[in-house]
């Protein structure tokens, strides 16, 4: 397997790039805007992760090295089925020819002429009947025929044994290849018929995609008890099945589902490590929910410090006109809960806590803990790195949060690691955050979202 990074201006220059120098086969990994100068012109530029197996980049270059230089111009324009179609049926002919040559045997090929050997005559001799090749040795007829019975029959049975010989060393070399290697963790048979390049790729293109293996073993694993040896074989059918799975297995939240009264009044509380953005979140469901759906909202900020600092919700607070306090303990909390009563809904707001601050953790625990109506949301950064997202998992669980939050979806391809966090906690995912700006886009988590970012069918 092969990964390569690639840099361009826009998101579809880098995309071209990877097609002509990778082929149509190639995977995307992970996408990345960055806001540094790119080249003469100093504007920002995309970073395009991307991978392809190393027969695809093989069976690439062998095409391109045989076809015209007149048409690899016209291949570079064709969509990548069409290139991907290309390459591998001109493989297949390769390998038919290649069939075909060996099945010859070259060595042994006279050039046939139009003169019989009857007709060919020397200077001053008579017609050659018969001819015998020097190269061979005269075969020596048995005397009787009782012999020659005996000898053909034995050179028979020779023959014979030498194939089943033969045959025994193969069975004998596929045995041990099939032993050699090893039974995927998500199959229950040894069978060689249940492991298949269908199922292979399918679970091969979940983990490039972020999902953590056991996840994907997981779902793997009902894939294949689910179909049968036919539609293992079948790439459709195993990534249908693979889809159907994803879907089943992925829980979602409405974060607006229904109106709210004051009978029912809806306190979420938005915790997380440090640069989540959850302040931005809060900033854009806030607006939503005050100007869009017209609910009365109340902003409430944790401290866990007395020490002041400015709150860019205090300014939101105000341009909504609605209320806004900031507390550092549980029972300036309660207070502050119960003087916001004609509230529809309120936004918690929480500093961010390093991942590795147990004690901080614990403190915001016991202040939100004051109060048992409250929702806790986890908002995480969907840039943050695997190894990362399972320490952020670790340390606020026992927050006990109830739901799931990403934001700046918008500098992500690939959602493997929303579904792998949301099946490690056992929450569904809510909200789904694109950019740092009030006025840029949120919207609800969707099963079918998270699943088409999984297998790349965006």
């Amino acid at each position: 397997m092969q990964v390569k990074k690639f840099e361009a201006p826009t998101l579809q220059e880098a995309l071209d790039t990877i097609k002509r120098e990778l082929g149509p086969e190639a995977i995307i990994l992970q996408t990345k805007q960055n806001r540094r100068g790119f080249g003469l012109m100093s504007k920002g530029s995309v970073e395009v992760t991307a991978a392809v197996s190393e027969r695809a980049v093989e069976k690439k270059a062998a095409v391109e090295k045989r076809i015209p230089d007149v048409y690899k111009a016209k291949l570079v324009q064709a969509p990548a089925s069409k290139q991907a179609d290309l390459y591998e049926n001109y493989l297949e002919k390769k390998l038919e020819r290649d069939r075909v040559q060996l099945s010859g045997d070259s060595r042994g090929s006279k050039k046939i002429t139009a003169t019989r050997y009857a007709d060919i005559q020397d200077e001053g001799q008579a017609v050659i009947e018969n001819p015998v090749r020097n190269d061979v040795p005269e075969y020596q007829a048995p005397a009787e025929i009782s012999a020659a019975v005996d000898h053909f029959a034995g050179a028979r049975e020779s023959s014979i044994a030498s194939i089943q010989e033969e045959v025994q060393n193969l069975k004998r070399l596929v045995e041990e290849l099939r032993k050699d290697r090893k039974r995927p963790e998500y199959l229950d048979s040894d069978s060689p018929y249940s492991a298949t390049d269908a199922l292979e790729t399918a679970y091969d293109l979940m983990v490039q995609s972020g999902v953590e293996r056991r996840h994907a073993i997981e779902v793997m694993r009902d894939v294949s008890r689910g179909l049968n040896v036919e539609k293992r074989a079948d790439h459709d059918s195993v990534l249908d099945m693979v889809a159907e799975q994803l879907l089943k297995r992925t829980t979602i939240e409405n974060f607006f589902e229904g109106r709210l009264s004051l009978e029912n009044q809806r306190i979420q509380a938005f915790v997380g490590p440090a640069g989540a953005g959850k302040t931005a979140l809060i900033a854009k469901l806030g607006t939503h929910a005050s100007r869009g759906r017209h609910e009365k909202v109340g902003i409430i900020r944790v401290n866990l410090s007395n020490e002041e600092s400015v709150d860019p919700l205090v300014i939101l607070s105000k341009a909504l006109h609605v209320p806004y306090r900031a507390v550092t303990s549980g029972e300036e909390l309660q207070v502050a809960i119960q003087d916001m009563s004609q509230c529809e809904r309120l936004f918690i707001d929480t500093p961010g806590i390093p991942v590795r601050d147990q004690s901080a953790i614990r403190r915001l625990g016991l202040i939100l803990s004051s109060q048992s109506a409250i929702r806790i949301s986890l908002v995480v950064n969907a840039t943050t790195r695997d190894q990362e997202l399972r320490e952020v998992a670790r340390s606020f669980k026992e927050l006990g949060p109830r739901t799931l939050m990403f934001t700046r979806l918008d500098e992500v391809f690939s959602l493997g690691s929303v579904y792998s966090l949301s099946q490690h906690l056992g929450i569904p995912v809510s909200v789904f955050s694109n950019g740092r700006k009030v006025t840029e886009n949120w919207e609800n988590a969707t099963a079918e979202r998270l699943t088409a970012s999984i297998l790349n069918i965006l």
